[in-house]
């Protein structure tokens, strides 16, 4: 009974399935990091007024492909060639929001997510050292997680540096997720009937 549903993330790759029957690719290797994306179209009143580039976190296994939307015939908003779609509507343009990306994550999300797999390598419920989270860390804070990649695989005793990393990280995101949400609930307003009771 909603005017619009925002899905994210594995929400979205749910919805995918229920709804398309698209079912998104299982990859070994994880996207996850920080990605430059583009809006593919300033029409649509969500990225209206939206830097044409801006950046956007993944994290996940899963992926549904363009070509998976645009069977489906959604509408794509914002994507990236590397980790593919991050914005996307249902074909009327507003009822489902599609993000396979997180706007949500805050500036230490991505951290604790890498602090988490270099845990399990250490205890050995993961069989390979992780990989960093792309274009996250600068290289301050790649030459701490050197240093500490080289310490646990040397087999030292290590504590996480968790606040020494910290102080390097940039957040480059946070302005464009606020201004998709600020724009998705302007809309909701705007199309909500005056009566609760119906839906526009």
């Amino acid at each position: 009974n909603t005017v619009s549903t925002v899905c994210s993330c594995l929400t979205s790759h749910v919805a995918m399935i229920h709804n398309y029957g698209q079912t998104p690719a299982w990859h070994s290797d994880k996207k996850w990091g920080v990605y430059r994306h583009r809006i593919t179209t300033d029409k649509h009143p969500l990225v209206r007024g939206m830097n044409t580039k801006f950046d956007v976190i993944h994290s996940r296994h899963r992926d549904v492909t363009p070509e998976q939307y645009r069977a489906a015939g959604l509408n794509i908003l914002v994507s990236n060639e590397e980790v593919g779609v991050h914005l996307a509507s249902s074909p009327d343009g507003f009822r489902q929001i599609f993000l396979q990306g997180h706007p949500e994550y805050d500036i230490l999300s991505l951290l604790k997510e890498y602090k988490r797999e270099v845990q399990n390598f250490i205890e050995g419920k993961r069989p390979d050292y992780p990989p960093e989270p792309a274009h996250y860390f600068n290289d301050e804070a790649r030459a701490i997680t050197d240093a500490l990649k080289y310490k646990i695989l040397a087999g030292q005793s290590v504590e996480f540096p968790d606040e020494e990393i910290a102080k390097t990280l940039d957040n480059t995101w946070t302005d464009s997720a606020r201004s998709l949400i600020a724009a998705w609930i302007g809309l909701i307003y705007q199309v909500t009937h005056v009566d609760r009771r119906k839906q526009f």
